[in-house]
């Protein structure tokens, strides 16, 4: 490589990077925490919604469908959707009615949870989690349009300072990868730590690189993709991402289903396929002569990675209606499938743990491309330091590290601490918990910047985040322990593993603050002596 090419592949790497650093950390950060949104929703609310019931039998919908109509809920032309995910409680959603003659509360849908011991029903009121913030936080939500597409912009120029970087650095990758020399100056510290973890995750970030650019630049694929369609977006998008066949839209008139069996369309459909097992499973315009059973669910992961199949019967006659065949999927069926799994964990049917432990990983990857990116920012900040540098422009890049230490690094204990808030705050605000997580969570990070930007000094920065991290990060789990009973020990040996691994995961990232910190402070005593 000549010399003028590595400079030009050297300087993106370094000005992308730098350019994209403070978007860039808030992506990962949020999106770590995004994988947990039901979690952190039922380790708010306290119930044991995703407890999981070992060898729990099928959801009866003949006794569902007794357990609706017991309540008084008028049926007829709604669509009833469920999930079997194996969890004590199920989701139940009632579209409106599409009966012309319903009165105006039968037109308005209903969210139920569904207790699949007892059978009782119990209606789902609106409640704004903190991990709908951290959710929307981390494309940027909060800005509206133009926020999500910055945030596929920054996603691309991720993928420009991944490239370039390997390009860039590949000899020193492969000499100094195992390398660490902790007693070295301050940029050869930063800058193993950043090479080691950087090539660890490099995989992990190349693919959040993409698939990020992809959701959030969807747009401009579908300007290009839509030649094939004879330019047609809406052609083409529907023919990409609609994985749902609408047979029969119009609604029947009345017919009697007082002897129709549900259960046996379930059975139905999970023996349609090898190993098929429906999850997602709706009974379509309830009532009528065009009522239909439909069931999207999975095959074995070990079977086929992109696994989902549907069927949909026509309950009268008992044909099919429209399937998706899971072992047998064109280009198309398998693009979006494959992006949305890899960028959100999901990969369909391996097991309520198995699911958690999943997320837990990439949870902690996404946590080291944090660590990655703020490394990369203190080698910057070193790089500039020479004496060729003037004065002027010395005090500038001193200003840029210290506002970006100070926005992402005050986001983990202000994050900790929205947990213990959006816990403490009592069902009475239910209703505004949406606009006091929101205040709450900018105001505070925006004053704990201030502050840190402030004291001119990272090293502040650095210390006090963590150790203000780690103490509110232990206290998460005891809060959690006496407001609502659900001690980490107890959630465990319940199979609650959506609550279980709120706590586990503050536990381990506030002792790692902790230990951090003493490790810091330690050396910054030692500094001071000499």
């Amino acid at each position: 490589m000549s010399k003028r090419t590595h400079n030009v592949y050297f300087h993106l790497h370094t000005i992308s990077g730098i350019t994209i650093s403070v978007a860039l950390f808030i992506i990962f950060f949020a999106g770590s925490y995004s994988l947990f949104v039901d979690a952190i929703e039922h380790w708010e609310k306290g119930d044991n919604i995703t407890a999981f019931v070992e060898n729990k039998p099928a959801v009866d919908y003949n006794r569902l469908i007794d357990s609706l109509e017991s309540k008084g809920i008028h049926l007829f032309g709604r669509n009833i959707n469920t999930t079997d995910k194996g969890s004590l409680y199920q989701s139940v959603y009632l579209t409106g009615s599409e009966d012309s003659l319903a009165g105006e509360l039968d037109q308005q849908p209903i969210n139920l949870v569904l207790n699949t011991e007892t059978y009782e029903l119990k209606k789902v009121t609106p409640f704004f989690s903190l991990g709908d913030l951290l959710y929307e936080l981390h494309f940027f939500n909060q800005l509206g349009k133009p926020g999500y597409y910055f945030s596929a912009l920054v996603s691309l120029f991720f993928l420009f300072a991944i490239i370039s970087g390997i390009i860039v650095h590949w000899k020193k990758i492969k000499m100094n990868f195992s390398v660490f020399r902790p007693k070295q100056k301050l940029k050869t510290i930063w800058t193993d730590a950043h090479t080691a973890l950087g090539t660890i995750g490099l995989p992990f970030q190349f693919m959040y690189a993409l698939t990020g650019a992809m959701f959030g630049l969807s747009i401009l694929v579908s300007l290009s993709g839509s030649l094939m369609f004879g330019g047609n977006t809406e052609k083409f998008n529907k023919a990409l991402e609609d994985d749902h066949e609408e047979v029969h839209t119009h609604l029947g008139s009345p017919t009697d289903v007082s002897q129709m069996d549900y259960n046996a369309f379930r059975d139905k459909a999970d023996q349609h396929w090898p190993g098929f097992k429906g999850m997602y499973l709706g009974i379509m315009h309830y009532g009528s002569n065009t009522q239909q059973f439909r069931s999207y669910g999975y095959v074995s992961v070990k079977d086929q990675f992109l696994n989902e199949g549907e069927v949909v019967f026509d309950m009268g006659t008992g044909k099919v209606l429209h399937e998706h065949d899971p072992y047998d999927r064109d280009y198309t069926d398998n693009i979006w499938p494959t992006v949305y799994r890899l960028h959100f964990a999901n990969y369909g049917n391996i097991g309520v743990l198995s699911e958690y432990l999943l997320k837990a990983l990439y949870f902690l990857m996404a946590i080291l491309t944090c660590f990655v990116i703020i490394s990369g920012v203190l080698i910057w900040l070193e790089a500039r330091k020479k004496l060729t540098i003037s004065e002027r422009k010395k005090y500038y890049n001193k200003q840029v590290g210290h506002i970006y230490l100070a926005i992402c690094m005050s986001m983990l204990p202000i994050t900790a601490a929205a947990f213990i808030c959006s816990k403490l705050l009592p069902v009475s605000v239910n209703d505004h918990r949406e606009i006091t997580l929101n205040c709450f969570y900018f105001i505070s990070w925006l004053l704990l910047s201030l502050f840190f930007w402030y004291k001119q000094d990272n090293g502040i920065t650095n210390r006090y985040s963590l150790l203000s991290a780690g103490i509110l990060g232990l206290a998460i789990p005891v809060v959690n322990g006496f407001i609502s009973k659900n001690w980490f020990w107890l959630t465990y040996s319940r199979h609650d593993y959506g609550i279980f691994i709120i706590d586990i995961l503050w536990m381990a990232i506030a002792l790692s603050c902790l230990y951090a910190y003493f490790r810091m402070t330690r050396k910054h005593r030692l500094h001071i002596s000499e």
